[in-house]
């Protein structure tokens, strides 16, 4: 009886993974091959599983016609500011959070109104960035748009960071104190080594929310020359139709550097959740 119950649990378990599979892999896969499939083949009302026909016309059209590698560097330099920007606010905002001797009050307090940040939604603070960023002349600009992303990515890396600095035994930087070294020569050569993996998990989940961001991309770019891939996949879609087989192409370029670092520096996420839960 416990054998045949044995049985009947691997059963369930591998028909509920192969589902949930199915349901994953399946938006990858229709991407994939509309792609590929001729524009008749795409905009037919009965849908065609398997193209009879395999063409690279689309991606032809979005990455030479388009210049689309131009709006993956920019996205990619907007990114990457907006996770430099975040890690050193948030890193040093955390330990200070963390370590110095503030009143509990004040720190529930500022942890409370970061979190509530986060919560609302990202329209909120679109005037009164758009008002800042044209006083500095940033409007426009990826410095800008980095900036303007530290909405998303700020609070996440100041919560996050936190947990990392809170596990750190404290001993490591009284030791050090007694040995003469100053704050400063202690985050850098104790405390950031030893949270280097939340400082890489952080980076590569902050480099994602920014990669694919939409709204503030859309609201302050407008120059062809500093648009971002998620702005410039939005223009398929427009009030005489959508053009699939382009929006595919662009789609599953731009999603390619992404999946490709997370697969390559998964390893650190593991090993900073693993730091967190001792």
């Amino acid at each position: 009886m416990s054998v045949r119950r044995s049985l009947l649990e691997k059963a369930a378990f591998y028909a509920i993974l192969a589902v949930v599979m199915v349901m994953v892999l399946f938006p990858i896969y229709w991407m994939v091959v509309t792609s590929i499939k001729t524009e008749g083949e795409v905009i037919t009302k009965v849908p065609v599983w398997i193209p009879s026909v395999v063409t690279f016309q689309h991606y032809k059209q979005v990455i030479i016609d388009m210049d689309f590698l131009r709006y993956l560097l920019n996205t990619g330099i907007v990114s990457v500011l907006a996770v430099v920007l975040s890690l050193v606010a948030g890193s040093f905002t955390a330990y200070a959070l963390a370590r110095l001797p503030l009143p509990a009050k004040v720190c529930s307090s500022f942890l409370f109104f970061v979190l509530l940040i986060r919560m609302l939604p990202s329209g909120a603070f679109v005037i009164p960035l758009y008002l800042i960023l044209s006083r500095l002349n940033l409007i426009n600009t990826l410095l800008g748009l980095a900036i303007a992303y530290q909405v998303y990515t700020l609070p996440y890396t100041i919560w996050l960071m936190l947990g990392f600095f809170r596990a750190l035994p404290p001993e490591l930087e009284e030791a050090a104190m007694v040995d003469g070294a100053s704050r400063l020569t202690i985050l850098r050569k104790v405390v950031f080594p030893m949270v280097a993996p939340g400082l890489v998990s952080t980076a590569i989940l902050n480099f994602i929310m920014s990669w694919g961001e939409y709204l503030y991309a859309l609201i302050f770019l407008s120059s062809p020359e500093v648009l971002t891939v998620s702005v410039v996949i939005g223009g398929f879609i427009t009030e005489y139709g959508t053009l699939w087989g382009e929006l595919s192409a662009a789609a599953l370029i731009s999603s390619l550097p992404v999946l490709a670092f997370s697969f390559y520096v998964q390893k650190y996420i593991i090993r900073s959740y693993m730091m967190i839960s001792k």
